[in-house]
């Protein structure tokens, strides 16, 4: 009987220690650059931010926006309803914004967090309503959410992060974000605030402490306000951590940087090791770089980027992959949007809630009570899952993309019969469409990726249509050389009619059809219609679709129009079509594609003598002729090379060749055929501007330049020129521009150069240059400007931001010095390369461009040719529009590139706002830098945006060194990292006698030199008996250690 006791008592511990070890598995915890779960797997956390639910934002409440935080909004509909109305309002925008079918499906989509954004008044009042000052009153409806929420996250196995978007008193200038309200304290001009912001973090962390699917806290979401060094954050940070851990709470703490969470000056190196640092990310590029940024800053600990989003499905997909090939974890921003296509769900736009935002937008037309009360009402139904509009693109762009560079169906088309053209497949640039103006928002001004606005987040540009035929939707502003793929179900094979429905005001637009790359039309022309939103058909008759087909692309050959539908009508089998060449074009230099109507037969007679190939007029040599297995082309290969702008032309004579359903194809004679070999110009070296092998807008004239030729004209905004290049070796190239233009047309011009990624067609600029105004069409002036270029095989693309002018030829040049001359002024636009930025035109004295569009962790690189060495004052010509929320002055760190990779801070520069984006301030004053003579590259490195940036003043100082400055400036130790030698320079003046010393990282004192009656630092430190990797400089001013640098050995 005992030993059953003993037995039954073992087997319930037993029970009990499963169910413990069960119940904490999934705590998450951080290590060293990870986030891991309590087995030691490795988690990236896949988020979705619940943006406008407890938070609301003027920017989500509708399409265009309005201006306006939540307490702004909530009077606003107090005084259309009344205080009942609007109390019934927010409690059914509360309930039915989020529920347990939202979470349900964003699990299945492949999310496993959901980061919570919280408003402190669902918690507890504002300070100003408590009974008496210190005082904490609790509200319960924020637990009831999240008890809600996360009962149906753990359903799901997701996680759940609380992230405090609205903090006591509001933690921004942006006062939308947080709901800050001007006329009272700011939490960080309230002690009460911040220490309500303590006390509503420790109850928050005494309820949720043991549940396993909280994934952590966002202590602050987005904090932007001037706090020196982030002093005052971090102390409120460090005061919220140590209150969560006094609940005995081991959740990670989340941290987001000053200025929109990516300043994290004063919050590195982490004081708690169970943090992560939350940067975010929107408009700007994806690249490695802005990881190197991250990395730099957070050390060792994991990032999680805790907002991204609100861009187009191709940016989408680039940062979801540039997060998950780095083990970087992430959250979407939002869930749910008006009437707008880049979030998973869309909530319909209704009239009378519209009326509404139109009201508070202009003042006019003022609802009634009870037109206001049924739109607000049929919001908060439309705000269900159920009445939403499910983006499918976006889930496939965020959880396939990145993985696959396949393309699925979109909807199930189905031949015979209608196939939308909204229609087409999902999938990356390249594979499921092209778009020419497909650049997203990597940078810069926004500018939209689908003109249209409609229906899909893609870049192609669709548009709500008139179309009693269509869907509600059309494609349009259609551009050369763009398509869209369509998967397709074919019920049977055979012969088809075919029926395009276009609009178009033009009539020089022209579309092919093409299966496999093939082309199954010619070029079809569409004339004018009279009118964008006069809808017409085109026909197409004797189609030849194969049972093997799958799909096919239209393909714009030319010109703008609207593209509604296309429909298939099969006629018959395919042999009541003749068989006949359709089309050609060259493959390489030596071979050519024939593509007939039909697949041809394998068995048929290929007679290469059968065929007559001439170029130029004269008949050159075949080789060859072959086919393509199983389908409708054949390759005549040539003994000679074809060049590019040969004009070639094929003839066909013989009976040999058949279709698959043994009828022989049709002879032909002269056909043109597309020449597709290009150029590649050598770098350095000169580009023709007429040796392009893609241009857009551009016309051809006789040039009555030296050299003769042809230049390129008409160069109107927009208008672009593609170039193949070939980059010897990487370094920094003197660019010249040769082009003319006529004071009666112009006033000269502007050129942007960059590289076009042939996947994803994304631009990425290197170079913008004006051009100066001349006396004629062919009077020719130069213009230059230094530009770093990496080694390899690129596709240049020159594009005109504003015309009229001509162009005759682009050189690049290695061989002359582009450091622009110190002292002096160095123009903020004559960068060698940038990141992040823009360029506009400028209206400070002098004209020219202006820098502007920064965030933070921008950067700009300049070559400088230092003639005097010596110590400079640098001034810094900004602007910036005070009067904005967001805009409250600039950091820059100045840095000086020692190599790749390495960087030296010459000094960091604060200054305040201006009053406008174009009231130009000049500030100096700042710690002076000395620079060695000959040529240096420096960096300009933007920790605090927005503001605009002219210009850089580098004078020569000669007066003495004040000794207050001397603990402002660097000492600068280059090159780092090093092989046979040390410098060190500084102004600082010693007090006593200096000494260096170079330590090893076990502490071993490798190296000792005491330096006597010095008045400046200029020490140079022979590295050749060092035998480490990485050395600890040590310097003192007698006794006190004044500096401390690392420096690593290249040895």
């Amino acid at each position: 009987m005992l030993t059953q006791r003993l037995q039954l008592l073992f087997n319930i511990l037993f029970l009990v220690f499963i169910s413990l070890d069960g119940f904490s598995q999934n705590f998450l915890k951080t290590s060293g650059r990870s986030i891991i779960n309590q087995k030691g797997d490795t988690i990236i956390l896949r988020g979705m931010g619940l943006g406008g639910w407890m938070v609301q934002e003027g920017y989500m409440m509708a399409p265009g926006g309005f201006s306006g935080t939540q307490y702004q909004i909530r009077d606003k509909i107090t005084e259309l309803v009344g205080e009942d109305e609007t109390n019934k309002f927010y409690d059914n925008w509360l309930k039915n914004h989020v529920r347990k079918i939202d979470v349900d499906s964003m699990k299945s989509w492949g999310f496993n967090l959901l980061r919570v954004p919280i408003h402190y008044n669902l918690f507890t009042v504002p300070i100003e309503d408590e009974p008496y000052p210190g005082s904490y009153t609790e509200v319960n409806t924020g637990y009831v959410l999240l008890d809600s929420l996360l009962g149906w996250c753990e359903d799901n196995e997701m996680y759940m992060m609380i992230d405090l978007h609205a903090a006591p008193g509001g933690q921004g200038y942006n006062a939308d974000i947080s709901d800050y309200d001007t006329s009272k304290y700011s939490l960080w001009e309230s002690k009460f605030n911040q220490s309500k912001t303590v006390e509503l973090w420790k109850r928050l962390s005494s309820r949720y402490k043991d549940k396993e699917w909280v994934a952590g806290y966002d202590l602050i979401n987005e904090p932007n306000w001037n706090l020196p060094e982030n002093a005052l954050l971090k102390e409120l940070y460090v005061r919220i951590t140590d209150v969560i851990r006094e609940q005995g709470d081991d959740h990670i703490i989340y941290i987001e940087g000053n200025w929109f969470a990516n300043d994290f000056t004063g919050l590195a190196p982490p004081w708690d090791d169970n943090m992560v640092y939350s940067p975010h990310k929107y408009w700007s590029p994806v690249d490695d770089e802005y990881l190197d940024w991250l990395v730099q800053d957070t050390l060792t600990t994991p990032i999680f980027v805790g907002e991204t989003g609100e861009n187009s499905n191709l940016w989408y997909r680039d940062a979801i992959k540039l997060y998950e090939d780095n083990g970087i974890s992430w959250a979407w921003w939002p869930f749910k949007r008006i009437d707008a296509i880049q979030p998973p769900l869309s909530i319909n736009y209704n009239e009378k809630y519209k009326k509404i935002v139109d009201y508070w937008n202009t003042g006019y037309d003022k609802p009634s009570k009870e037109d206001a009360i049924e739109g607000l009402n049929q919001l908060t139904e439309d705000i269900k899952f159920e009445n939403c509009f499910y983006h499918k693109d976006i889930i496939d762009a965020m959880f396939r993309q990145p993985f696959s560079d396949k393309s699925v169906p979109y909807a199930e088309n189905i031949i015979p019969g209608v196939i939308y053209s909204t229609n087409f497949d999902m999938g990356v640039m390249g594979s499921a469409y092209y778009d020419a103006g497909a650049d997203a928002n990597y940078g810069g001004d926004f500018s939209p990726w689908n003109n249209g606005w409609g229906l899909r987040n893609d870049n192609v540009d669709i548009q709500l249509s008139n179309d009693s035929l269509s869907n509600g939707f059309h494609v349009g502003w259609t551009e050369t050389d763009e398509w869209m793929k369509y998967t397709f179900k074919l019920d049977s094979q055979g012969a088809y009619n075919v029926k395009i429905r276009y609009a178009t005001e033009s009539s020089d637009g022209k579309f092919s059809l093409t299966i496999n790359d093939e082309k199954i039309t010619d070029n079809i022309s569409l004339q004018s219609t009279g009118s964008w939103e006069v809808w017409s058909n085109i026909f197409i008759d004797s189609v030849v679709i194969n049972e093997t087909d799958n799909n096919f692309k239209f393909n714009v050959e030319k010109g703008t129009f609207n593209f509604s539908l296309i429909d298939f009508n099969r006629i018959g089998d395919i042999t009541l079509v003749n068989t006949k060449y359709v089309s050609s074009s060259t493959q390489d230099q030596k071979s050519i594609k024939i593509t007939t109507n039909k697949n041809i037969d394998v068995s048929s007679e290929l007679l290469s003598s059968d065929f007559k190939v001439l170029v130029n007029g004269n008949e050159v040599q075949i080789s060859s002729l072959s086919l393509l297995d199983g389908n409708r082309s054949l390759i005549l290969a040539l003994v000679n090379n074809i060049n590019p702008g040969d004009i070639i032309e094929i003839t066909y004579s013989g009976s040999g060749i058949k279709s698959v359903d043994g009828l022989s194809m049709n002879n032909f004679n002269l056909e043109v055929v597309e020449n597709t070999i290009s150029y590649i110009h050598s770098i350095p070296g000169k580009i023709e501007a007429e040796h392009y092998f893609f241009q857009k807008g551009i016309s051809l004239e006789e040039v009555t330049d030296f050299g003769g030729g042809l230049n390129i004209g008409s160069l109107d905004k927009g208008d672009y020129a593609d170039y193949n290049i070939k980059v010897k070796s990487s370094g920094t190239y003197n660019v010249t521009y040769r082009s003319a233009s006529d004071p009666e047309w112009s006033s000269g011009g502007q050129v942007e150069i960059g590289f076009i990624d042939t996947v994803s067609n994304k631009f990425s600029s290197i170079q913008n240059v004006i051009l100066p105004l001349t006396n004629g069409w062919q009077d020719w002036e130069n213009t230059s400007k230094a530009v770093n270029l990496e080694e390899g095989n690129f596709i240049l693309r020159v594009k005109v931001v504003e015309g009229p002018f001509n162009l005759n030829w682009i050189s690049f040049d290695d061989s002359v010095s582009v450091g622009i001359p110190v002292p002096g002024y160095l123009e903020a636009e004559d960068y060698i390369f940038q990141y992040g930025t823009s360029l506009e035109l400028t209206e400070d004295d002098g004209g020219g461009q202006n820098i502007g569009y920064l965030d933070s962790a921008d950067y700009l690189d300049y070559i400088i040719n230092v003639t005097e060495e010596g110590f400079y004052d640098i001034s810094y010509r900004v602007a910036s529009d005070g009067s904005q929320d967001y805009a409250n002055g600039g950091i820059i760190e100045l840095q000086m590139l020692n190599d790749s990779l390495s960087t030296q801070i010459l000094h960091t520069v604060s200054f305040p706002a201006t009053s406008g984006w174009q009231d130009w301030k000049t500030f100096s004053d700042f710690p002076k830098v000395y620079m060695e003579k000959g040529d240096t590259k420096i960096r300009l490195f933007f920790k605090k945006t927005p503001f605009n940036l002219n210009w850089i003043l580098f004078e020569l100082y000669d007066g003495e060194i004040l000794s207050i400055e001397n603990k402002e400036i660097n000492f600068i130790v280059y090159p780092n990292p090093a092989r046979e030698y040390l410098k060190i320079k500084s102004h600082y003046s010693p007090k006593k006698n200096i000494t260096y010393k170079l330590i090893d990282i076990s502490g071993k004192v490798l190296f000792r030199r005491e330096k006597f009656n010095e008045n400046q630092i200029n020490e140079y430190i022979d590295l050749s008996n060092v035998n480490s990797d990485l050395i600890i400089l040590h310097i003192y001013d007698g006794n006190e250690l004044i500096s401390i640098k690392k420096v690593r050995i290249n040895q």
